[in-house]
């Protein structure tokens, strides 16, 4: 039994121990209560054949009679798959209570009960809950008769009154005890079970007043016709029998009906078995439904048997050899009752087929006798399982659909180009996430509409165009493909460079789809744009440094001799110079190409000690000769030790100064300023120039970057001292930022670490000794990681 069921027997064992007590209270209640204890129709009185029957006998013959009524059953299934058997039971009990003394009358049914149980083998639960109900009802009944009723008054006006209200009393019970039952085990509403079954109780109730009635009312009277009375008792047998059909017709109708739903409705392969299973096996009664599937071509498994039955549901294994067996039966839909696995009696097979291809087969099972399979049960099964393949067939294809649209919804979604389908119209039928992250349009916004309304687009004419236009005019069936670049101004306001790649998917002759992979090439088109504009720069600043060399060496190369000491040792001070200046331009180039190569890291190119900032400020500063001039120092007067590499320290603040004086007016000063604070050492570097836009800020730090358009600049350079700058700051554990107001000028912050001094032991006195939080000892070489 598994855990989820167990909640449920403890339950109905309550549910049967109350029943029982409510049967012992009641029989007890009645036979302490009720003083009369003669029967109401004595047969001693009547005359005749019958009139020595008494005592011990008649009340064997009632015991028999009521045992046989109660093994003529008629069984009624609920929806919820548990059975309810219409007898002649409350008949015999009517009989007994008429013809017995009040205290055989109480015992009589609960004896044939537990002889009814034995003989059809039930479960014992069953059985005790079947003896507690029986002997409630029969407790109400018998009593009712003999408050209302005196001992041998016959039968009369009142009497006949007094068995319609314990009778209806005594079904009544039977059918409350039952709606409990079935809330129990099914979860049905017990009001609603009650609703639905009290028209059966009422007629049940005055079939058995009128045919117990009557069948003591002749042997009293004319004994002789007594035979007769098997005619009105086999009546009401067949209006029971009727209404069980009627029930059991409604019953699978209601069931079909729901399985056609699930036929029809359910997408998962797994799930359409199972519920076609637990519903077949209901709708017609069997006690178990199996389905033996075949594995797909090639997969290499053993067949698969679902099975399901009342007792544990849905269960899956591999098939055993006897179902196997079934698969082998290629006669088509037959009824089956021999050669079946051990413990099947009977068993209704259907071949599921699907597109001429067998599936396997569906199987109804019955165990016991008390249920039977034929040929209508058949006729039905054959297209429901005709309809099963069917519906196989289709989860399988929308499976396999549902995986191939994953696999493509997969690329949609990952693929960093923008991917968008458009109908012959230019209408967007699908837009990717990455077209959202592109255009700044959300895919809410643009599905539906045409294309022109979420892509705003220029073309290289200049002027605004129909993105799908500028597609679909270089489509043809003949040559369904075409790439376009357009301009796109996003929502923003910023402008992005595209590549529209055209796909078109013609039907006789027209234009059905537009398949358009869209990659942005903005950054394409900036590094290309970088390329030319440092080809230019770099051929200007090497064209810059060569022209005077060239120029003064032919001139001393002709006019050398002829020139003075003085003007000859100016020339080759020019030229010297300018070699200085052309050696650093190559450096610069070096400089950046290797730390390129090590991932944008300078650290290779650094060697850490430590070394005096002030003195570093003071010889970087008194490079520029006469432009240093403008150079204005405001430093402390002591020391300011850092961690850093000296000569990268003068390279970076060469380059800052040396940017400050190139960009600011000639007549305006260059403050260098140095502070200290929270163990940093600061040297802002700041200008009066023309200001570097706030979306510049962080750019200037790019390779190759520079703020002047290289067309129109009015300064020289390649764009990487200060790139190079930054990189050598931070290889040395220092920052670099910038801060600039336009109009007003900008400020360079270059900082570094302090050296923090620790005490060492000398000769017994502490002395200080340098020391860089984190920094190797001086002279250590770091290497590239």
């Amino acid at each position: 039994m598994t855990s989820a069921a167990q909640p449920e027997t403890r339950r109905l064992r309550r549910l049967v121990l109350q029943v029982v007590l409510l049967g012992l209270l009641a029989q007890l209640a009645v036979a302490l209560l009720v003083p009369d204890s003669a029967p109401v129709v004595d047969l001693a009185s009547a005359g005749g054949w019958l009139s020595g029957a008494a005592g011990l006998p008649l009340v064997a013959a009632l015991l028999v009679l009521t045992f046989i009524g109660d093994l003529v059953a008629v069984p009624i299934r609920h929806e919820d798959d548990q059975t309810e058997e219409l007898t002649l039971f409350e008949a015999a009990v009517v009989v007994g209570a008429l013809l017995l003394p009040l205290h055989w009358a109480l015992v009589v049914p609960v004896v044939a009960s537990v002889l009814t149980s034995v003989a059809r083998r039930r479960q014992p639960l069953k059985a005790v809950f079947n003896a507690g109900n029986l002997a409630a009802g029969a407790a109400v009944l018998v009593g009712t008769l003999h408050l209302v009723a005196a001992g041998g008054s016959g039968v009369t006006v009142p009497v006949v009154l007094a068995l319609c209200a314990g009778t209806l009393a005594f079904t009544t019970l039977n059918l409350v005890a039952l709606s409990r039952v079935l809330a129990v085990v099914g979860g049905d509403d017990p009001w609603a079970v009650v609703r639905h079954g009290a028209r059966l109780s009422v007629i049940t109730a005055a079939g058995s007043v009128a045919l117990g009635a009557s069948t003591v009312t002749l042997a009293w009277a004319a004994p002789a016709l007594l035979p007769l009375t098997v005619m009105p008792a086999a009546a009401l047998a067949f209006a029971y029998r009727a209404a069980a059909l009627e029930i059991e017709e409604r019953t699978m109708s209601s069931r079909l009906l729901e399985l056609s739903k699930v036929l029809a409705g359910r997408l998962d392969a797994d799930e359409v078995v199972e519920q076609f299973l637990a519903l077949s096996r209901m709708a017609f009664g069997a006690d178990l439904a199996v389905a033996v599937l075949l594995p797909e071509d090639g997969s290499g498994e053993p067949p698969l048997t679902v099975l399901h039955d009342a007792e544990s549901g849905i269960r899956r294994r591999s098939a055993d050899l006897g179902e196997l067996g079934l698969l082998g039966c290629r006669s088509g839909a037959t009824l089956l009752s021999e050669g079946l696995p051990e413990g099947w009696r009977q068993a209704a097979l259907a071949p599921l087929e699907s597109d001429g291809q067998r599936l396997g087969v569906v199987v109804l099972v019955t165990r016991t006798t008390g249920r039977r399979l034929g040929a209508r049960q058949l006729s039905l099964l054959t297209p429901l399982a005709s309809a099963l393949g069917v519906a196989l067939r289709g989860a399988a294809h929308l499976q396999q659909l549902t995986e191939e649209k994953s696999k493509l919804q997969a690329v949609v979604d990952q693929s960093s180009d923008g991917i968008l389908v458009l109908d012959g119209d230019g209408v967007v039928l699908l837009w990717s996430p990455a077209l959202t992250a592109l255009t700044g349009r959300t895919e809410a916004e643009a599905l539906g509409a045409p294309l022109s309304r979420s892509l705003h687009t220029i073309g290289s004419d200049g002027e605004r165009c129909d993105p799908f236009t500028a597609g679909r005019s270089a489509l043809t069936p003949e040559a369904p493909h075409t790439t376009v670049e357009l301009l796109l101004a996003r929502t923003d306001g910023e402008q992005r460079v595209i590549r529209c790649a055209h796909a078109g998917v013609f039907a006789e002759g027209e234009l059905v789809r537009d398949v358009v992979i869209v990659h942005d090439v903005t950054r394409e088109r900036q590094v290309e744009r970088l390329k030319a504009d440092f080809i230019a720069t770099v051929s200007h600043e090497l064209r810059t440094p060569v022209t005077p060399i060239k120029g003064y060496a032919d001139l001393l190369r002709r006019r050398g001799e002829s020139m003075t000491l003085e003007r000859r040792n100016e020339c080759l001070e020019v030229i010297s110079d300018r070699c200085d200046h052309l050696a650093r331009l190559v450096e610069d180039l070096l400089l950046a190409s290797r730390i390129s190569a090590t991932e944008g890291s300078a650290t290779a190119q650094v060697e850490l000690g430590s070394g005096d900032l002030v003195a570093l400020v003071h010889r970087a500063a008194g490079d520029f000769g006469a432009d240093g001039e403008r150079v204005r120092l405001s430093l402390p007067v002591d020391p300011v030790p850092v961690t850093c590499d000296p000569m990268r320290v003068i390279q970076v603040l060469t380059n800052l100064i040396g940017n400050a004086l190139k960009y600011s007016a000639p007549d305006t000063p260059v403050d260098v300023r140095l502070v200290t604070e929270a163990g940093a050492a600061h040297v802002d570097v700041a200008d009066h120039g023309r200001g570097i836009p706030a979306d510049q800020l962080e750019r200037v730090f790019e390779k190759f970057h520079r703020v002047e358009d290289p067309m129109r600049m009015t300064t020289g350079g390649t764009g990487l001292g200060l790139y190079i700058a930054r990189q050598l700051a931070t290889a040395m554990g220092g920052t670099l930022q910038c801060t600039s107001s336009l109009g007003t000028g900008s400020v360079f912050r270059f900082s570094l670490q302090q050296v923090v001094p620790v005490p060492v032991q000398l000769g017994g006195r502490l002395v200080p000794e340098a020391r860089s939080d984190g920094a190797e000892p001086q002279g250590a070489r770091l290497q590239a990681s």
